[in-house]
């Protein structure tokens, strides 16, 4: 018997390595379907890591004909798995769709940050998934029929948390720009910056470090002092639920996918961050200090267990 989990780009590749990681913790290791250029990612918990272009590429609002067809033709040469994990990402549709047609039960995981108002994608697996796997109760109003819901799926600690003496401020993969600014004027030398695809060469002398994308991001997790991050994305869930850091959640308007804006507020309060404007950095990472970090089971691990008693 055997799984496939397919992941995605930035929270959807997160999603996908925690439930990748606790299957094989479980004894059970699956294979991943990723985006090409993400395959890293999951080393050390797939047994094959299967990758394909993405059929709408991050910033962009449809997919291109070409990309499409290929993506069918990729994931009809995909073997029959005996169950396939989606993760909430448009990535995920077609090799949904084809393995429900060779036989596959069909798992659809909701994403962290659609507390209140589900995202397109998942909402479009749900008509053809075996189960609908969820973080929250409120989930479960867009989800009435085959759902569960587990506890928050976020990527697990992997390092121990220490006080490094840096705020990280992070922005997936495609970063935001006006944030990164504000933030090298709020923290100086104090702030270490992964910047996606802006230039990080344009903080250089600004910044104690400035990056664009590292496999070994959990390292910089771990020895933060507080974490900025943007909504929407998975990285606050992180670094609040795994790592226990004082987190800060700013809207990146420019991000026309995922989750909505009208669930910022709710995540914010359910993972235990505080929402700040650019202007006003400084004052939230104090503020998050003081706030307590929720208590949750951890839900990947829960699925994981599910998955391996009811279809694996």
């Amino acid at each position: 018997m055997k799984a496939l989990v397919v992941g995605g780009f930035g929270g959807h590749a997160g999603q996908a390595f925690a439930i990748a990681y606790w299957l094989k913790e479980l004894g059970s290791p699956p294979d991943v379907l990723t985006v090409k250029g993400t395959e890293g990612r999951f080393r050390g918990v797939a047994e094959e890591v299967i990758s394909t272009e993405q059929p709408v590429p991050v910033g962009e609002a449809r997919p291109s004909l070409r990309r499409l067809l290929k993506a069918l033709i990729d994931s009809l040469k995909i073997k029959k798995y005996d169950v396939v994990i989606l993760n909430g990402s448009n990535f995920a549709l077609v090799p949904g769709i084809t393995q429900k047609l060779k036989g596959a039960k069909v798992v659809n995981v909701e994403v962290i940050d659609a507390v209140v108002k589900p995202t397109r994608a998942a909402k479009l697996a749900s008509a053809f998934s075996d189960l609908n796997a969820l973080h929250w109760e409120e989930q479960k109003a867009a989800y009435p029929k085959r759902s569960k819901v587990f506890g928050p799926v976020h990527e697990p600690r992997l390092y121990d948390p220490y006080d490094g003496g840096y705020v990280l401020v992070t922005a997936g993969s495609l970063g935001y720009e006006e944030l990164f600014d504000a933030a090298a004027q709020a923290f100086g030398e104090r702030a270490v910056l992964q910047t996606g695809k802006v230039p990080p060469e344009k903080y250089e002398g600004k910044v104690r470090e400035a990056f664009s994308f590292s496999f070994e991001f959990h390292k910089w997790l771990a020895g933060a002092s507080a974490v900025v991050t943007t909504f929407p994305g998975s990285t606050a869930a992180v670094a609040a639920l795994a790592y226990g850091k004082p987190t800060v959640l700013v809207i990146n308007p420019h991000l026309k996918r995922g989750a909505s804006p009208e669930n910022a507020v709710p995540y914010a309060r359910k993972i235990g961050a505080v929402l700040s404007d650019l202007k006003g950095l400084r004052e939230a990472v104090e503020r998050a200090k003081g706030v307590l970090k929720p208590s949750y089971p951890e839900g990947a691990k829960e699925l994981a267990r599910y998955l391996l008693s009811s279809f694996l």
